[in-house]
């Protein structure tokens, strides 16, 4: 089977632009643009950047919600697709489909058709590998947070309302080590035209499914549109993308948030201490003007380094805020998941294309899987991290916790 593969020197436009969310492309431009050795050693010496499948007639077929699953080969992915650019009918049925793209053969085949998948966006996988997807409903059909068995194909709802008021169109989606899901829950959908008028505000939740009462709960209140949501490493930190400079169906509005944010997870249930983590960078469209980057999905490795899909590509952010380099696509990457065998593995969603590109570093989710026996794969570890702020603050405020704790018992 053959991919395209660019080298690490330059990259030619090899797909067809679709209008307003590509940059202007210098040809000279650099794929791999390197601001510090850190990223330097994520990328290796001789990155490649693989173009593995490219859409047809310029559908949007590789657009959110990766999720990578093992089997006994090279494993698969999930994600979903966006609606044909001729989409207009607010009152016809949902064009979104849940897609598999199986990595050893190539092939792309219909995991949910859109007459189930309702509108289905971000998704993840469970600690017990289920489908959680966010699907974000249709006029007459409410959003929620569904969770699929693999194995059996049975669907569950797991969150459809608050209180009782309907969701929005719930965006991305991710699962503490604890069982505990947290998603967000913006209002693309009524910008868009196929939700009514919101019933609630653009919100963060956290859901237990096995926690007592409330078991869904509000974390945070006050972005604009929250967007993709990933955990550092050790669960101490949220990093959740704010995605407001985008407004409707291609507005583009750069006094509006387009950076990520980052609180401290206190309790393992509350969010506390929110920063400004990064602001994603900007470009310039020949026709549209000066984009933001737009952050989307928001993925984070073993060393704590947070890769977000933005209006360029991939930007790639140390644990401190600091860009430490791009993997430069020239249009939007809406999302991206780590796969692999060893998890090191980065597949980028492109709308037209799925990309692919070999790291020397694992996603967190990957922490526990190692490269022993396999001479030909050297893996930086999570003893080689850089140090970093965020990781000593972090470890600072988890044995502040304790002790706090620890002081109270001692005083009863």
């Amino acid at each position: 089977m053959a991919y395209i593969v660019y080298s690490a020197a330059v990259l030619f436009v090899c797909c067809v632009h679709v209008s307003g969310d590509i940059c202007d492309i210098d040809p000279s431009t650099p794929i791999f643009q390197v601001f510090s050795d850190e990223f330097q050693d994520i990328i290796g010496d001789n990155p490649e950047l693989e173009l593995l499948k490219e859409s047809v007639n310029e559908s949007i077929e590789f657009h959110e919600g990766p999720v990578y699953f093992s089997d006994d080969q090279d494993g698969y992915l999930l994600y979903t697709t966006q609606p044909p650019a001729d989409y207009s009918d607010p009152n016809t049925g949902p064009q979104i489909t849940i897609r598999r793209y199986d990595i050893a053969t190539n092939v792309i085949s219909t995991f949910r058709d859109e007459s189930l998948a309702n509108m289905p966006n971000g998704q993840t996988r469970d600690p017990q590998g289920r489908l959680l997807t966010c699907e974000q409903g249709f006029r007459t059909t409410p959003a929620r947070i569904s969770r699929t068995n693999i194995s059996t194909g049975a669907v569950e709802t797991i969150a459809d309302s608050y209180y009782g008021r309907l969701f929005n169109s719930m965006n991305d989606v991710v699962v503490k080590s604890d069982g505990t899901i947290w998603f967000t829950d913006p209002s693309y959908g009524y910008q868009q035209g196929f939700k009514p008028k919101p019933e609630i505000g653009d919100f963060v939740y956290r859901f237990d499914p096995d926690g007592p009462d409330p078991k869904l709960t509000v974390v945070s209140d006050d972005f604009e549109r929250p967007n993709g949501l990933a955990f550092s490493p050790d669960e101490s930190y949220l990093y959740v993308s704010d995605s407001g400079a985008i407004q409707g169906s291609g507005e583009y509005r750069t006094d509006l948030p387009h950076h990520i944010r980052r609180f401290d997870v206190l309790e393992g249930r509350y969010l506390r201490n929110t920063q400004l983590f990064a602001v994603s960078a900007e470009c310039v469209n020949k026709t549209v003007g000066q984009q933001p980057g737009i952050p989307d999905g928001v993925k984070v490795d073993i060393c704590g380094n947070v890769y977000v899909g933005a209006g360029d590509g991939v930007q790639v952010f140390n644990p401190d805020g600091l860009l430490i380099g791009k993997i430069f696509l020239g249009r939007g990457a809406p999302n991206l998941v780590f796969g692999g065998k060893l998890g090191n593995e980065l597949y980028i969603m492109a709308d037209i294309a799925l990309y692919r590109v070999q790291l020397n570093i694992q996603g967190a989710e990957f922490a526990d899987t190692n490269a022993e026996g396999d001479t030909s794969v050297i893996l930086i570890s999570k003893d080689e991290c850089p140090t970093s702020s965020a990781s000593v603050n972090g470890a600072f405020l988890h044995f502040t916790y304790l002790f706090a704790i620890f002081s109270v018992v001692t005083s009863l």
